[in-house]
């Protein structure tokens, strides 16, 4: 599949969907399965997609068009599945709330269609209430939840908390999830699955309803991460304003600081999901992520360690989330102390 590879490759970088869909029609007709074009030619091109935003050689223009072209051919290959037959178990499939990245979930919805699941399909950055609603009326075997972004697990709790209470397995996955079940049994889910094979595996293990049981009270790490998801909007501006007249005063904005004011809004999400989840690598690795965008880009290295510091002033009242914050600092050059204190 190298010369496939290669030809499809192209024609996301051209953002041709027309020459995809030739490539992939070739491929089916030659016998290669729905699943291993799925498998071999669209998820490593999504994940180079990726690669490539970050490191700043594509715009964001150019991967959403990659990326629409891909969930065009995925949608395309599942409707050649066959139809399920009626008195098969239905699964609820839908990205978190605030999840915009839909490709996984819908690699997965094709996944358990070919597998003989009925499926509704929900996509992208559901609305809770009417998601929460929509499963009460269907009564599904199971739901699943996909995230990619660690800053959509924050504010998770209370709608996996009330699918939980009628007993309804919730089956998470995707890369917010840290590749382990970990964050996942913090939020209530009843499964962490990394492929559709972990999938199907599982609605046949899991029983057919839960145990119910009441929600656990919020503990202080849930209540200081409400707080930052609900002022989020007002702490991110209040930021991105200190970082400007620190490292930049009155000049000529740089390019990457558009970058920098979109993912301040990230890096919060991301301290609320790593205090919901006990998780403090969260933090690390979200820390990480930044640097690499804005210094891809030609910020210096010492803007993101100025942020950490102006993060920690709206948090004041907020020992947990400081904690974190902290933790997650870089030691200070010549003291080996962290940059942001508790």
């Amino acid at each position: 599949m190298h010369a496939a590879w290669d030809e499809y490759w192209r024609a996301l970088c051209a953002a041709d969907r027309h020459a995809a869909l030739e490539v992939v029609k070739r491929l089916t007709a030659e016998g290669v399965t729905s699943r291993q074009v799925i498998d071999e030619l669209v998820v490593p091109a999504q994940a180079r997609i990726g690669e490539l935003w970050l490191d700043d050689r594509w715009s964001v223009s150019q991967e959403h068009a990659a990326t629409a072209i891909n969930e065009g051919l995925v949608h395309w290959l599942g409707s050649f599945a066959p139809a399920p037959q009626p008195g098969q178990p239905l699964v609820v499939v839908s990205c978190l709330e605030g999840e915009r990245h839909a490709l996984p979930a819908l690699v997965i919805a094709e996944g358990l269609a070919a597998s003989g699941y009925r499926v509704t399909y929900v996509g992208g950055d559901p609305e809770p209430g009417d998601l929460l609603r929509q499963v009460l009326l269907l009564k599904p075997r199971a739901v699943l939840f996909s995230a990619s972004l660690t800053s959509s697990l924050g504010s998770q709790k209370p709608l996996l908390g009330s699918i939980g209470a009628i007993g309804i397995p919730v089956v998470v996955g995707g890369q917010a999830f840290g590749g382990d079940g970990r964050r996942a049994r913090a939020l209530g889910a009843a499964a962490y699955a990394e492929s559709v094979e972990d999938v199907v595996r599982l609605l046949r293990e899991l029983p057919e309803r839960m145990p119910v049981s009441t929600p656990p009270p919020a503990t202080e790490a849930d209540v200081e991460a409400a707080w930052i998801v609900e002022y989020r909007h007002e702490i991110a501006p209040y930021v991105g304003r200190a970082v400007a007249q620190r490292h930049l005063g009155d000049g000529e904005r740089p390019g990457w600081w558009r970058e920098f004011e979109d993912h301040l809004d990230h890096v919060l999400g991301c301290l609320a999901s790593a205090l919901v989840t006990g998780d403090e690598t969260i933090m690390i690795e979200v820390r990480d992520w930044m640097e690499q965008v804005l210094t891809r880009r030609g910020a210096d290295p010492s803007v993101v360690a100025e942020t950490w510091q102006e993060l920690a002033v709206p948090l004041r009242g907020h020992p947990l989330a400081r904690l974190y914050l902290a933790g997650s600092a870089a030691p200070a050059v010549g003291d080996g102390m962290a940059e942001v204190s508790v």
